[in-house]
């Protein structure tokens, strides 16, 4: 399909995510236009389409099938995921899809084998770190050989509140896959095995959601990886990546606007949301994403990413199920995704 200098991208889902990304393309993005949205929610949608001048589908698959829509992006509800993208390629048509790519790595293995089926990569998965200036900069300090040998990934990932629909394995496959695409991509090993245990932080925590989760994981070359995920600890969000190498570490810093002085406390703020704290992220990758649709790479996470997220996530779910550790055998990287 050829696809002209000023990208044709329709959105299905413009919540609080897909809303950003609508507005990030509007506004900043170049060679591209918001030419169509899809919601269940038809205030959001109208308000959406009429900030970015955009047509409004009420059936999500008529947008995917529109001859005048170049490129889909994806930032519906997760159990969408899968069927959607799956749509794109029948249609030979880049998405992006918001992570996670499915919800169990069954799923998320029939998207990346009807892509092999094709023989072209058209689906890209939104892992937003990879793009963040400060998870970057600890993946140059890495790739710089200074520091030795990597050996710990240690993640945290903390939100104030949890969503009122949240279950356990939401706290997994939505909330930690980030942690531990974050592993794989900034160790560039594979992850062995996964143990998992949880807790219930705030007793209002829906029904008996575990709403804190500690993943530990065994990776290949001999290393470790320690993941915290809480998502209700109240404060605020915040994200860390740490890597310990066998000659010093690097640390993502925390971004902030300023340095508060106020009644004899020194102090940085918090984000209070993952749309804040990510957002000059979600402008990178949306302009690297939309360059690779006319022909530039495209360095961010790939179906294959999605697949193997999940597939750990999974093993995940079984090991706080068993209170024991579960292997995660990864199969074979298909050329395509070399």
């Amino acid at each position: 399909m050829a696809i002209s200098a000023q990208v044709a991208i329709g959105i299905i889902g413009v919540g609080g995510m897909g809303g950003r990304h609508a507005r990030n393309i509007h506004r900043h993005v170049v060679g591209a236009e918001v030419a169509a949205v899809s919601d269940v929610d038809l205030e959001r949608v109208e308000q959406i389409a009429s900030e970015c001048g955009a047509q409004v589908f009420a059936d999500p698959f008529e947008l995917i099938d529109a001859a005048e829509i170049d490129a889909v992006l994806i930032a519906s509800p997760d159990p969408t995921h899968a069927e959607l993208t799956l749509a794109c390629l029948s249609q030979k048509k880049p998405v992006l899809c918001e992570k996670p790519l499915a919800v169990s790595a069954v799923e998320a293995a029939r998207v990346v084998d009807s892509e092999l089926a094709l023989g072209r990569k058209l689906v890209s998965v939104g892992f937003m770190r990879r793009f963040d200036p400060q998870h970057l900069a600890v993946r140059r300090a890495i790739g710089s050989g200074q520091l030795g040998r990597p050996f710990l990934f240690k993640g945290v990932h903390r939100n104030a509140e949890v969503a009122p629909n949240a279950t356990t394995e939401m706290v997994v496959t939505n909330s930690a896959v980030h942690d531990i695409d974050s592993a794989r991509w900034l160790m560039s090993q594979e992850v062995e095995e996964i143990f998992v245990k949880g807790v219930k932080i705030d007793p209002a925590t829906p029904g008996e959601a575990l709403d804190g989760v500690v993943l530990h994981l065994g990776l290949t070359g001999d290393c470790l990886a320690s993941l915290e995920v809480s998502v209700s600890v109240g404060y605020g969000y915040e994200v860390s990546a740490e890597v310990v190498s066998s000659r010093g570490a690097a640390v993502t810093a925390q971004p902030a606007a300023a340095v508060l002085r106020s009644r004899a406390v020194r102090s940085l703020e918090v984000a209070e949301d993952w749309l804040v704290r990510f957002q000059e992220a979600y402008l990178a990758e949306l302009n690297a994403w939309v360059s690779s649709l006319t022909g530039a790479s495209f360095d961010g996470a790939s179906a294959w990413d999605g697949y193997l997220s999940l597939l750990i996530a999974d093993a995940g779910m079984a090991s706080l199920a068993s209170g024991q550790p579960e292997p995660v055998v990864t199969p074979p990287r298909p050329e395509l995704y070399t």
